[in-house]
């Protein structure tokens, strides 16, 4: 019983909150309100949403000054993530580095090692018998 008690009072529920979807007015096609915001306010860049919306108000349109800004600040986003977007300019070509040229960092340590096995001769030496060894 409680079951069915409560499934009855979900769907009254739902009944209840379920929003009936408004039909567009058949005269005007689907974005052609923003469209008409984003022309006034390019005609009109530099007057406040408040005086646009009033200028649209005049010509027929029912807009406010909140819808206005939020169309305002789409446009600028939108300008934003073009930005982004954009590809970086390639930088400029270095000098060509050989593949087997070598780093400072390498170099110091090579001096370091040479310093530490006394001379490049015996440095060079070090490293024919380290060579043999990993073949």
């Amino acid at each position: 019983m409680r079951e069915t008690n409560h499934a009855t009072k979900t769907e009254d529920h739902r009944n209840q909150t379920e929003a009936t979807p408004v039909e567009p007015a058949p005269e005007a096609p689907r974005g052609s309100k923003t469209a008409a915001i984003k022309a006034a306010w390019k005609a009109n860049r530099d007057k406040l949403p408040k005086e646009i919306a009033e200028l649209m108000n005049a010509e027929g349109w029912d807009v406010t000054a909140q819808r206005i800004s939020v169309v305002k600040l789409a446009l600028k986003a939108k300008k934003k993530t073009k930005k982004a977007a954009a590809p970086a300019p390639e930088q400029e070509a270095g000098p060509v580095v050989p593949k087997d040229a070598v780093s400072v960092g390498l170099l110091v340590k090579a001096k370091k090692l040479v310093k530490e096995l006394g001379g490049v001769a015996e440095a060079k030496a070090a490293l024919n018998a380290l060579a043999q060894l990993l073949d």
